[in-house]
Parts: structure tokens; C-alpha cells; sequence
């Protein structure tokens, strides 16, 4: 019988439509101001200018910033910016299209064309029902832990390994018809072995192992009542 957690998460892995909406005008200027933070944390850390006032016990004078050092400091934390989010959205690329996005919602979630898609993210998107020996392994970070699955060859099906934040092991019982139904299984597993502060939230002792969603009137909430 299945439990519900394994339902939980199965539902989790079911795509939703539609998978977002469109950000507002606000929304896209505090994310703009994040990332320039971000990257003002990094320039001021590298800038050779920064670190001389530091190495002398000085103030950082306030108009540091205008200097074109300082501003080459700061286009190099961006670029670092740039390459991290390509590599993070390849990662979510690969995890959405492996557990039923299309490419033509890969291209839109990216701003791209369905064909450009493809050519970004080549064989990124499986149908739920191929078995064919061809899909890549793809991961699954969830709470600290990280799940493989892996499609058998010879249309044997899906199975996954995993290990969890407290370092525990573990691996499907038996194959699955479906990466998703797969994966909905691995983030079960993930859940269970999640360890506070490793981006789960932190549980009171007495709910310490507890990582069941339960079904409260406003939606899924964890044991001690944290929405999920």
C-alpha cells in the first residue's frame, strides 16, 4: 500500500499548469537589486583597491566604486553571476524535462524557441512512457541529499539511488514504469533522511524524524504545522 508521503510526492512530480506565472514589475527589480548585491559582495572582496584599504586598516572611502578597477571587480563577480545561473538552470532544465516538461515549456520557462530548447538541453526530455534504454541518468537534490535515476536498458524501467543528508543510502525496491513515478519515490526517500539546516526547516525535538506531510485544512503542512 502506498504511504502518504509516497503520495505526497508523486503528486509533487505531477506537473501542474500552468508551472508559473508571469513576475510583476516589482518582483523583477528586487530580484534585480539582489543579484547586484550579490555582486557587490563579491567585487568588494576581490577588488585589489578594496583589499589594499583593507590590508592598512583604512575605511573603504564611499566613492570607491566609481574607479573603472573597482568597476572591472564588479563586471567579473556578474560574469560569475552568469555562469552560476546557466549552470543552475541547466540542472533545472534537465530535472523539469526528466520528470514530464516539454521542450516547448522548457523554451518559455528560458525565453527561448522549443528547437532552441532542444539544442540547449539535448536529451533532457523523456516521455513518461519511454523505456527505450535511451534516457541519460539525471539527479535530484532535495533537503541535502541527492537521488539518481536511472533508466534500465532493454525497457526494464526506472530506478533510482540515493543518498541523504544524513548520509544514508538507499535504492528503489523495484523498477517503476516512469521517471516520474521514480523520482516521486526518491524525493520520498530524500524527505525521510533530510537533516535540519541543510535547507529543510528546522523540526522541535518532538517531532525530531518526522518528515510526513500531513493534510491540514489550508494544504500540506509538515508535523509541526510549517507549511510545505
Amino acid at each position: 500500500m502506498e504511504s502518504s508521503l509516497d503520495a505526497f510526492w508523486r503528486d509533487v512530480m505531477t506537473l501542474q499548469e500552468p508551472p508559473y506565472r508571469a513576475p510583476g514589475d516589482d518582483e523583477v527589480l528586487q530580484l534585480q537589486d539582489q543579484v547586484a548585491e550579490a555582486a557587490r559582495t563579491l567585487a568588494r572582496a576581490i577588488s585589489t583597491r578594496e583589499s589594499a584599504y583593507r590590508a592598512d586598516g583604512q575605511e573603504t572611502p564611499n566613492g570607491i566604486a566609481i574607479s573603472p578597477d573597482w568597476q572591472l571587480a564588479y563586471l567579473y563577480a556578474l560574469h560569475e553571476i552568469e555562469g552560476i545561473a546557466r549552470r543552475l538552470a541547466d540542472s533545472a532544465a534537465r530535472t523539469a524535462g526528466g520528470t514530464g516538461a516539454s521542450y516547448t515549456q522548457l523554451g518559455a520557462a528560458w525565453g527561448i524557441t522549443k528547437q532552441a530548447a532542444r539544442l540547449r538541453w539535448p536529451g533532457a526530455v523523456r516521455k513518461h512512457d519511454d523505456t527505450s534504454g535511451e534516457g541519460q541518468p539525471f539527479e535530484l537534490r532535495l533537503g541535502g541529499g541527492i537521488a539518481e535515476i536511472i533508466q534500465l536498458p532493454d525497457g526494464g524501467g526506472f530506478v533510482w539511488e540515493a543518498t541523504g543528508a544524513d548520509r544514508a543510502s538507499g535504492q528503489s525496491p523495484e523498477p517503476y514504469g516512469s521517471r516520474t513515478e521514480a523520482a516521486a519515490h526518491a524525493g520520498a526517500f530524500l524527505a525521510r533522511h533530510a537533516v535540519p539546516g541543510d535547507g529543510t526547516d528546522d523540526l522541535d525535538a518532538a517531532h525530531a524524524g518526522c518528515f510526513e506531510p500531513h493534510l491540514g485544512p489550508d494544504g500540506y503542512v509538515d508535523c509541526d504545522g510549517t507549511p510545505l
